[in-house]
């Protein structure tokens, strides 16, 4: 199954004191994947815009590693050096990831509801990434939307040879979510009490 063929995982990302970077990125990256089940090219963007951000907080981590030990840390230090807004910055790059890390959490929200990819998509862009796009780009996702395949075919390029019915790829999806949304949660409250996510 997808989520257990993950090289890394976010139930295993420390989260006390903060979250950890390296395995939180790592993660990141293990997930990008999810966008080729979509079976469609017009993902590539938001495949494209994830990774080049796990890039360029990865950079910033490894220019001093132990000051950016976790992501509260790394936006934490752009904060005392006031340069938050500058062209390049982690905290810009961490806003952009958890924008699209989003839109993932709540596509699987409306797959574990039942829904068809496409209407899923729809829903998630909606409620995630279209205020932040302009025209061109929201064109670019409606075609992506309707290029979703159905939730049979969805279902079991995710179940891959496990074998897994749709109730137990939801069940496996619920299992992830467990800890992937509540990371997501607790950086989107770090922007927030920081007056960030804008």
């Amino acid at each position: 199954m997808f989520f257990d063929q993950m090289n890394a995982r976010f139930e295993d990302v420390p989260t006390d004191g903060g979250i950890a970077t390296e395995p939180f990125l790592d993660a990141c990256a293990a997930l990008v994947p999810i966008f080729d089940a979509l079976g469609s090219t017009a993902f590539a963007p938001i495949k494209s815009d994830i990774n080049g951000n796990i890039k360029k907080l990865r950079g910033w981590h490894e220019k001093d590693p132990a000051g950016t030990a976790t992501l509260e840390g790394m936006v934490t230090k752009e904060i005392d050096a006031k340069t938050t807004t500058a062209s390049g910055s982690a905290t810009d790059a961490l806003l952009w990831l958890k924008r699209a890390l989003s839109f993932i959490s709540v596509f699987l929200r409306e797959l574990v509801a039942g829904a068809e990819p496409a209407t899923a998509a729809t829903t998630a862009y909606g409620e995630t990434l279209r205020k932040y796009h302009n025209f061109l780009v929201r064109g670019i996702f409606s075609v992506a939307m309707r290029a979703c395949p159905t939730r049979k075919k969805l279902m079991d390029t995710l179940a891959g040879d496990s074998g897994a019915d749709d109730a137990g790829v939801v069940e496996r999806i619920r299992q992830f979510q467990t800890s992937f949304d509540p990371q997501l949660a607790q950086i989107d409250a770090f922007y927030q009490k920081n007056a960030l996510d804008n």
